[in-house]
C-alpha cells in the first residue's frame, strides 16, 4: 500500500497515473471537496474499510519511524552543517515527529472505532499492538 501511504508519481507509468487521477476524482467528486497538498495520500483514507485504514496508517508510522531513524544515522556520520544545512534538518526532524504524534493518535483513533464496530457485531476485537 506504498502508494497510498507516500504518493509518488514519477514512479508510476502513464497507465497508473491515468488510473490514480480518474480514481482520485472519483473521490473528490463522491465527497464534495478537495484535500489539501499534504493531505492528498491521506484522502484516499475515505474509501479504504477501517482495517486496511489501520493497515495504512501503521505502514505510514514505520515509514516515519524509519525516516526519523536515517536522519539521526545522518546527523552522527556528517560534521557540523552549515547554519542553512541545520534549519532544514531541523524542519525535517520537526515535520517527522509532528507526522509521529499525529499517526499514534490517529492509529489509536482507528483501532477504537474497529474494537466497537467488532464488539457491536458479536465478534472479539483484534488486538493490532
Amino acid at each position: 500500500m506504498w502508494h497510498i501511504i507516500c504518493l509518488c508519481l514519477p514512479a508510476v507509468t502513464r497507465s497508473e497515473q491515468q488510473r490514480f487521477f480518474a480514481l482520485f476524482g472519483d473521490i473528490v467528486r463522491a465527497y464534495g471537496r478537495a484535500p489539501g497538498e499534504m493531505d492528498l495520500g491521506l484522502f484516499f483514507l475515505y474509501v479504504l474499510s477501517p482495517q486496511e485504514a489501520l493497515t495504512v496508517l501503521e505502514e505510514r508510522l514505520d515509514l516515519v519511524i524509519r525516516s526519523r531513524e536515517l536522519l539521526a544515522q545522518q546527523e552522527e556520520r556528517e560534521a557540523a552543517p552549515d547554519d542553512v544545512q541545520a534549519l532544514i534538518t531541523d524542519h525535517m526532524r520537526t515535520l517527522l515527529a509532528a507526522e509521529h504524534e499525529w499517526l499514534q493518535r490517529a492509529i489509536a483513533q482507528y483501532q477504537r472505532r474497529s474494537g466497537l464496530e467488532i464488539e457491536q457485531s458479536g465478534a472479539e476485537p483484534a488486538s493490532r499492538i
